[in-house]
């Protein structure tokens, strides 16, 4: 299945997040790159984020995760072609959305984008983090705390940045980890089916439409299914 990855920027060294449900720093730099990497992409996130994001991110398939039930998908669910809407109340519904997506476009990422309730949910799930650490000491309401163990991660990347004049009103350190024992997710379809008309229906529709790219994300991961299969066999 598509890998969980997460995206964060907290401060350093108080892993603040957010003040207020607002950012409370200016860095352009890493928002463009927050940008680079995840579209295209989908991205998960919690209803309190999107609130304050104020619309859906463009050219992403943009999942809030709430315990609204109220909250539906029954109009504008596709605002173009390349920018979507849904609203899941479970995680499990959530990962089967971003899934079935992932796997017709032929991504192998999903990203976890905020808040702190997201990060702490998928925590167990994640693969690899793209880590933003802000060089202030600010007061905040959200935090993301997790140290990356060097036993279980490995660092991929780190580089410093400074201070500027081009929006960046603090230095910071961008860092990549990936976790050295990949976490995997084989669950089957059957599992993340409810009684909603409403999702039954979008699912055989995305499955017909994208039969092929489907079929292909399969056959190319054969051999990883067949040994996941092995293993349940074998407990």
């Amino acid at each position: 299945m598509p890998s969980i990855s997460f995206i964060v920027a907290r401060s350093f060294p108080g892993g603040v997040i957010g003040d207020n449900n607002k950012l409370p720093w200016r860095l352009k730099s890493d928002i463009k790159r927050f940008r680079q990497i995840t579209t295209g992409h989908v991205v998960i996130m919690g209803r309190l984020t999107f609130e304050s994001i104020g619309r859906p991110l463009p050219n992403r398939t943009n999942i809030v995760l709430s315990r609204d039930s109220s909250r539906t998908n029954s109009s504008g669910i596709n605002l173009d072609e390349g920018t979507q809407l849904y609203w899941t109340n479970t995680l499990e519904d959530a990962l089967l959305v971003a899934d079935i997506i992932s796997i017709c476009r032929r991504q192998d990422d999903i990203f976890v984008i905020g808040g702190e309730a997201m990060y702490e949910l998928f925590r167990d799930l994640v693969n690899r983090v793209f880590l933003t650490e802000v060089f202030a000491d600010v007061r905040g309401d959200s935090y993301f705390k997790a140290r990356f163990n060097r036993k279980q991660w490995r660092l991929i990347s780190e580089e410093d940045f400074s201070k500027n004049q081009d929006g960046d009103e603090f230095g910071y350190r961008f860092s990549i980890f990936e976790r050295k024992e990949r976490r995997n997710r084989y669950e089957f379809v059957s599992r993340f089916f409810t009684d909603k008309v409403e999702k039954d229906a979008w699912l055989n529709k995305q499955v017909k439409t994208h039969k092929s790219d489907i079929s292909a994300y399969v056959q190319d991961n054969l051999d990883v299914f067949q040994e996941a299969g092995a293993s349940r066999i074998g407990r």
